[in-house]
């Protein structure tokens, strides 16, 4: 199981979703950016499995209590592979202070 505490950062709407600035500009947090991730199709689109596995996740992220994500084992793996793939239109050090929880550790 893997728990982590959902941080707001100064990554902005604007910045990760097409780069236009718009009216409900906001920033984002933990969530969000996953969410960015999950919505992202892969090269090729998704195929049925990406989308259970994503909305799986999503799911999750949605019953969160407390500001407290956790996830079992199988879903945080599926929740790396994604987050590892994922391309980004910005860069800065919240971004990567949220990437790193991705990194495998030894």
């Amino acid at each position: 199981m893997k728990k982590f505490k959902i941080e707001k950062t100064d990554v902005k709407n604007s910045n990760v979703r097409f780069g236009i600035k718009t009216v409900d500009d906001f920033e984002l947090d933990y969530t969000d950016l996953i969410e960015v991730a999950l919505d992202t199709p892969p090269q090729g689109g998704f195929i049925p499995k990406d989308i259970r596995e994503r909305n799986r996740i999503q799911k999750i992220m949605d019953e969160a209590k407390d500001g407290v994500i956790s996830f079992e084992d199988a879903d945080w793996e599926n929740l790396k592979k994604i987050i590892k793939a994922s391309r980004w239109m910005v860069r800065n050090k919240d971004l990567e202070k949220f990437l790193q929880l991705f990194e495998d550790k030894e």
